[in-house]
C-alpha cells in the first residue's frame, strides 16, 4: 500500500450528511469515507489506524501504527456489511492469500491478516511515493532510460508472481508506486488470482471490476479467467506506452470503440510519436500489446533479456533495476563482462548451480507446461453463473428457414424446448423473428448469432388488453439456470397494461450474461408507454438464504422505454457490467424494500465499468412503503463511466416512510474517475418528516460534474429506437 499525493484527509473525505455514529459500529452499509470516520484513531488487534488515507472497491485503507513492531503499515479494512457476504470475504482472503506468496522488493508485501469486533483487515507495507500515472500527469513522460528501468523493475516483479502462479489482473500506472529513491513498486493485488484456481471458486467473476479498460488484454475482455501472465505483460505493454507518450494507446473514443481497438487494431508505433525511442525498443512494446498471446513474450524474463539488450544498445545504466532474476536475463556480452572478475570462484558457483538446476528441474514450476488458450468462440461465457454445467462439445442447434439437419429447427421456441443443458443454440438469419414466452429451468443455455448472420427475437403480446391484474409476464424466465446472450438483438414489446412486465426474470439464484447484444423496450404499436416495464426483473425470493441472482454485461446497448433492472423483496442480486451504452426513459435500477414481516430489503451490487448510462429518471431509485417497510441497500463502484440524468432528477434517490438519518448508510457509492452530467443533484432523501438534496461537491467525493449534457444522449430519451 503506498501513500499519494492526492490521498484524501479526513476533514476532505467529511460532507454534509454525515451520520452521527456512538457506540457500536453501525449496522446498516457504509460508504468508505463513512469507514474512515468511523474508525480513525481506533485500534484493530495490534495496530492503530491513525489516518484514513483512501477507499477502493475491496476496502478503506488507513495509515496505522504496528505497536508491536513501532514501524508504520498500511491496514485495509473491509466493511462489516462485506464481511457478513460471504463471497466478498472470500475474495478479501484471496487478496490476502495472493499477496502472502509474494516476497519480492519490486511488490507491495503483506505483513498480517486479522479480524476483530467484526471488521476483518489485511496489513501491508506502507510505500512512500506516488503512482505512475500521477507522476506523468504532472512531470510528464519519462525518458527512455527511466522507461527502461520502470519496465525491468515490473517485469521481474511479474516473473516473481508467475513463478507462484499468481496472475495480477490489473497492471495499470496507478497500481504502480514510483518511490522518492526511485523504485517501482507493483501494488492491489485486489484482482489477483492464483492461476491454477478452478473456474466455479474464481472469485473475479462475482461481478468486481475485472481490470481497467485502456490497459485490459483482449482475452481479459472476453473472459477473465483466460488471464495468465501474457495478460500481465499485454497490460504491461500499455502502462510503458502511457509512460513514454503520456497517454494510453487507445485513449480517444467512446469506451466501446477503446474495447474493440483493443480486440481488433494494433496499436500506434511509439517511435512514430517519439522519434527518440529507438526501434528495438519500440518493436518490443509492439509485441508486448500482440492480440494473440501466443505473439507476446511467453513470460516476463523473456521480457527482461530484450529490454537488458535495448539497454546495451543504447549504453542505458539499468544497474539500479537487477536483482536475481534480471542478472540471470543479462545479455550474452555483459554476461561475459561480469564473468571476467568472477573467475577464482566460478566453479564453486558453477557446481551450486548445477545442484539448484537439478532441483528446479523437477520442481512443478519447471514441469508446468505453457498455459493453453481456448480460441474466443470456444470460450464457457458463463460456466460458473446459475449452478448449470458449462457449454458442450456437441454442435450447436441452429435455428434457419427450412430445416434440413438433425440439430436444426424453424424457431427459437423448438430449439429451446429441444437443448440439452450445456447446449449451444444458433439464430441463422437476418432480421426479426416474433417468438412466445421462453422458459429455462436448472439449465443453461448460450443463445447467439451464427456467423454471418444478424438476428433479432421480438416478444409481444405477452399480457391481455385486460390483464393489468394479471401476474408478471417475462419473455424469458430463468429458474436456478444461466442464459448467455452473445451479438443478438432482442426486443420486448410491452403492453400498457402490464404489471411490471419484464424481458428477463430470474428467479432462484439465476444469471443472465449478455456479449455484444442489443436489449430493448419498446412501446406497443398504439404509441402507448408500457407501465413498470423492465429489461431485468428479479423476482421476490421470499426468504434471504436463496443464492444471488447474477447479470453479467459486456459490450452491449441497453434501450427503450422501463427500467434496466427492477428488484423487491428479500432479494440479492450481484450485476457486472462493463463497456456499452444504456439509455432508457426509466432508471437503471428500482429497487422496492422487503414485506412486512422480512427481516431486511434486497441488497444490490452494482460493478460498473467503461459505460455510459443516460437515464431519464435517474440512476438509481430506492423505495419503502408501509407494505414493504425493510430498506433496500446498494453498493455502486463505477470506474471510468459516463451517468446522464436530466434536470428535475438525482442521480441517486430514495423514498418512503422512514428518517432521512435511517437512509443515509443505506447507499455505498465509490468512484473510479467517471464522469456526471446533467442534474446537480447526486442524492435525493424523501422521507417520512423532509426532503434533502445533497449536490455533488457535499457528496463527500471528488466527482467530476458538469450541467451540460450532450445532445444525441438528451434527444435518445425522446426518440423511437430503430425498427
Amino acid at each position: 500500500m503506498a501513500s499519494s499525493r492526492d490521498s484524501a484527509s479526513p476533514s476532505q473525505a467529511a460532507s454534509a450528511d454525515a451520520t452521527v455514529i456512538s457506540g457500536q459500529p453501525p449496522v446498516g452499509p457504509l460508504s468508505m469515507a463513512e469507514i474512515g470516520r468511523v474508525l480513525e484513531g481506533r485500534r484493530l488487534g495490534a495496530y492503530q489506524l491513525e489516518q484514513f488515507v483512501g477507499g477502493g472497491g475491496m476496502g478503506a485503507v488507513f495509515r496505522a501504527l504496528d505497536t508491536t513492531l513501532d514501524r508504520v503499515v498500511a491496514v485495509k479494512v473491509l466493511s462489516r456489511q462485506q464481511s457478513a457476504d460471504e463471497e466478498m470475504l472470500r475474495r478479501f482472503r484471496n487478496e490476502a492469500q495472493s499477496a502472502a506468496r509474494l516476497d519480492h522488493e519490486n511488490i507491495g508485501r503483506v505483513h498480517a491478516v486479522g479480524s476483530e469486533d467484526g471488521w476483518h483487515f489485511i496489513v501491508f507495507e506502507y510505500i512512500e511515493g506516488t503512482n505512475l500515472r500521477d507522476v506523468v500527469r504532472e512531470d510528464g513522460p519519462f525518458g527512455v532510460g527511466r522507461t527502461l528501468n520502470v519496465a525491468i523493475q515490473i517485469a521481474d516483479a511479474l516473473e516473481h508472481a508467475a513463478d507462484r502462479d499468481v496472475v495480477h489482473r490489473d497492471i495499470k500506472p496507478s497500481n504502480i508506486i514510483i518511490t522518492p529513491a526511485g523504485r517501482a513498486r507493483l501494488v492491489d493485488m485486489g484482482l489477483a488470482r492464483l492461476h491454477h484456481v478452478e473456474a466455479e471458486e474464481d472469485l473475479t467473476t462475482s461481478g468486481m471490476t475485472l481490470g481497467t479498460f485502456d490497459y485490459i488484454s483482449p482475452e481479459q475482455a472476453r473472459d477473465p479467467r483466460l488471464a495468465d501472465v501474457r495478460s500481465d505483460l499485454y497490460s504491461l505493454g500499455c502502462t510503458i506506452f502511457f509512460t513514454l507518450v503520456g497517454r494510453p494507446p487507445f485513449a480517444d473514443g467512446t469506451m466501446v470503440q477503446k474495447l474493440l481497438l483493443h480486440q481488433q487494431e494494433p496499436p500506434p508505433a511509439v517511435d512514430a510519436l517519439r522519434p527518440d525511442v529507438p526501434r528495438r525498443f519500440s518493436a518490443a512494446i509492439a509485441r508486448l500489446m500482440a492480440k494473440d498471446p501466443a505473439d507476446r513474450y511467453q513470460r516476463p524474463a523473456d521480457l527482461i533479456a530484450e529490454l537488458l539488450g535495448i539497454a546495451e544498445d543504447e549504453g542505458i545504466d539499468v544497474s539500479a533495476s537487477r536483482s536475481s532474476t534480471v542478472a540471470a536475463a543479462e545479455p550474452p556480452a555483459e554476461a561475459e563482462r561480469a564473468s571476467a572478475s568472477a573467475l577464482p570462484w566460478l566453479l564453486p558457483v558453477a557446481g551450486l548451480a548445477a545442484i539448484v538446476g537439478g532441483l528446479w528441474w523437477m520442481s512443478p514450476t519447471a514441469q508446468r507446461p505453457a498455459p493453453e488458450q481456448r480460441p474466443a468462440a470456444d470460450v464457457a461465457p458463463a460456466d460458473a453463473l446459475g449452478g448449470v454445467e458449462p457449454p458442450r462439445d456437441a454442435a450447436p442447434w441452429r435455428v434457419v428457414d427450412v430445416p434440413t439437419g438433425a440439430r436444426e429447427a424453424t424457431s427459437l421456441a423448438d430449439a429451446v424446448g429441444l437443448a440439452a443443458s450445456g447446449d449451444t443454440i444458433e439464430l441463422a438469419y437476418d432480421g426479426t423473428r416474433d417468438e412466445p414466452a421462453l422458459r429455462l429451468e436448472g439449465r443453461g443455455l448460450v443463445v447467439r448469432a451464427a456467423g454471418g448472420y444478424a438476428p433479432a427475437v421480438r416478444f409481444s403480446g405477452l399480457v391481455s388488453d385486460g390483464g393489468i391484474d394479471e401476474q408478471p409476464s417475462a419473455a424469458w424466465t430463468i429458474t436456478s439456470g444461466t442464459l448467455t446472450l452473445e451479438r443478438v438483438r432482442m426486443v420486448l414489446v410491452a403492453s400498457p397494461f402490464a404489471a411490471d412486465e419484464a424481458l428477463v426474470a430470474l428467479e432462484g439464484g439465476a444469471a443472465l450474461v449478455c456479449n455484444d447484444a442489443d436489449l430493448e423496450i419498446r412501446g406497443s404499436d398504439e404509441g402507448e408507454s408500457p407501465v413498470a416495464a423492465a429489461l431485468v426483473r428479479v423476482a421476490d425470493a421470499g426468504e434471504r438464504g436463496s443464492a444471488a441472482c447474477q447479470v453479467r454485461v459486456a459490450r452491449t446497448v441497453a434501450q427503450g422505454a422501463g427500467d434496466v433492472l427492477r428488484v423487491a423483496g428479500e432479494q440479492r442480486v450481484d450485476v457486472g457490467w462493463s463497456g456499452g451504452r444504456c439509455v432508457v426513459s426509466g432508471a437503471f435500477l428500482v429497487a422496492e424494500g422487503g414485506a412486512l414481516e422480512s427481516a431486511a430489503g434486497p441488497i444490490v451490487g452494482l460493478a460498473l465499468a467503461d459505460t455510459v448510462f443516460a437515464c431519464r429518471e435517474g440512476f438509481v431509485r430506492l423505495i419503502d412503503s408501509p407494505a414493504r417497510p425493510a430498506l433496500p441497500f446498494v453498493r455502486v463502484s463505477a470506474d471510468a463511466c459516463r451517468f446522464v440524468v436530466p434536470e428535475g432528477a438525482a442521480l441517486l434517490e430514495q423514498a418512503g416512510i422512514e428518517e432521512p438519518d435511517r437512509y443515509r448508510s443505506a447507499v455505498e457509492w465509490l468512484d473510479g474517475g467517471s464522469h456526471y452530467q446533467g442534474s446537480s443533484v447526486f442524492r435525493r432523501i424523501d422521507g417520512a418528516a423532509e426532503r434533502v438534496e445533497i449536490d455533488y461537491a457535499s457528496s463527500g467525493q471528488a466527482l467530476v460534474h458538469t450541467m451540460k449534457i450532450d445532445a444525441d444522449l438528451e434527444a435518445s430519451w425522446s426518440d423511437e429506437p430503430d425498427s
